[in-house]
């Protein structure tokens, strides 16, 4: 008899303990990353910049949430994140939605930067320039406005994440030496006769070793007409990333 009342007593126990489970009613996406970074949330909304080459559309992120909910798209599933991903989380109890939105940018530009500043005739030869500040700027009411400065990197990289449909202007400079000198944009050194025989005629007539001056007007000849304030980046892809070379010298 005394038996069966402490086991009718642990099936009450246990009974009671069992109804008086709550389910968690937080609907929250904690933590999100791929395998090149954790994503940067700002109320709802996700952002992070992908290396290059990239591929947007087979992404696979792991996404920490609130115990017990469920988040959609799920954990480790494969997503293509070409365009932004609405993530709906879902509380344990099902009484909460909490939704996001994720995008992933893939870079636009990759600058690679030279420096002049140490040529000399016997070696013409640009070294690659880390810790370069390039300024990228967008023409709006007639003026340049400054969006975002970046910084190469010990290979003399630097990654540029932005609008394919935008024109940009940058600057480049590392203490006293820019990519601009006296309204020409530099654009690589004389290296041989022959360099300097096929380039665009120069005033005054260059050496082996002496900075080459970009065409901006492509007319076969270096002039006033060829003076910029801010060079402005070419054609940028409608996918991929356009590569673009930069020569900074001091004056």
């Amino acid at each position: 008899m005394q038996k069966a009342i402490v086991f009718l007593i642990f099936i009450l126990f246990f009974t009671s303990c069992k109804e008086e489970k709550i389910e968690n009613n937080e609907a929250s996406l904690l933590k999100m990353s791929f395998d090149f970074g954790e994503v940067l949330f700002k109320q709802g909304a996700g952002t992070i910049n992908a290396p290059v080459n990239t591929d947007l559309k087979k992404l696979t992120p792991e996404i920490t949430v609130s115990r017990g909910a469920v988040v959609y798209p799920a954990s480790k599933a494969i997503t293509d994140f070409s365009l932004p991903v609405d993530y709906t989380v879902t509380s344990e109890d099902g009484k909460n939605k909490t939704y996001y939105t994720v995008s992933v940018f893939a870079p636009i530009v990759r600058f690679v930067v030279y420096d002049c500043s140490n040529r000399t005739a016997q070696s013409p030869v640009a070294q690659l320039a880390s810790s370069v500040k390039i300024s990228l700027y967008v023409a709006q009411s007639g003026k340049k406005h400054l969006v975002e400065k970046i910084t190469t990197d010990s290979n003399g990289e630097a990654l540029f994440y932005g609008l394919r449909n935008a024109d940009y202007y940058f600057l480049a400079e590392k203490g006293a030496a820019k990519n601009i000198l006296n309204g020409y944009q530099i654009n690589g050194i004389f290296e041989s006769q022959q360099d300097i025989d096929s380039y665009p005629h120069q005033n005054p007539a260059p050496k082996v070793g002496d900075l080459k001056f970009l065409d901006a007007d492509v007319d076969g000849k270096i002039n006033e007409n060829d003076k910029v304030d801010y060079p402005m980046i070419g054609s940028i892809p409608e996918t991929g990333t356009a590569e673009v070379k930069i020569y900074i010298a001091k004056q």
